[in-house]
């Protein structure tokens, strides 16, 4: 399952920087009236939040570098209690976050270009599509799956106090 996972991670790098060389710097519309094309050089995060502020690109490239490493740390160390699709969303956060770290890393800044005209929405790309999916799907099965519960306890354990406490109740 580890190499589906290395395979998912790919797809979504060459997924999100194919996208941005084709797209990037070519406005235009896409589906009328619901999506566009339009290049914006995000320096900030979501909403354009710490734009502007000094810093920011070392400081956020480490960190996504780091929250990197400890997901892939998570997934090999923990695949035994992990679900496939556990994994998989794992593997598309991942991916996902590589390739705006690549933007980030190189560029100094993200390139978004998918825009939506039917809402007040920020203008995203392919990597925050598989962060956000991978993110809220990882989400839910944590939340309401057998396994999803047994895996955030094994790496979220319950100090002995506390069971203690529990098993006199």
């Amino acid at each position: 399952m580890l190499f589906v996972c290395l395979a998912i991670v790919l797809f979504a790098v060459g997924a999100d920087q194919l996208t941005k060389i084709l797209i990037f710097g070519h406005d235009m519309p896409f589906i009328k009236g619901v999506i566009r094309f339009a290049s914006v050089e995000n320096r900030g995060m979501v909403w354009g939040f710490m734009n502007g502020v000094k810093g920011f690109t070392a400081v956020i490239c480490v960190f996504t570098a780091i929250v990197i490493g400890v997901f892939v740390w998570l997934v090999i160390k923990h695949r035994d209690k992990m679900t496939k699709l556990i994994m998989i969303c794992f593997a598309c956060i991942i991916g996902g976050a590589i390739g705006n770290l690549i933007d980030r890393a190189a560029l100094g800044y993200v390139r978004d270009f998918i825009c939506t005209e039917f809402m007040d929405f920020p203008v995203f790309n392919v990597a925050d599509c598989f962060v956000t999916c991978g993110g809220i799907l990882l989400g839910v099965l944590l939340l309401f799956t057998k396994k999803g519960h047994e895996l955030f306890n094994s790496l979220f354990p319950e100090d002995d106090k506390k069971k203690k406490e529990k098993e006199a109740e």
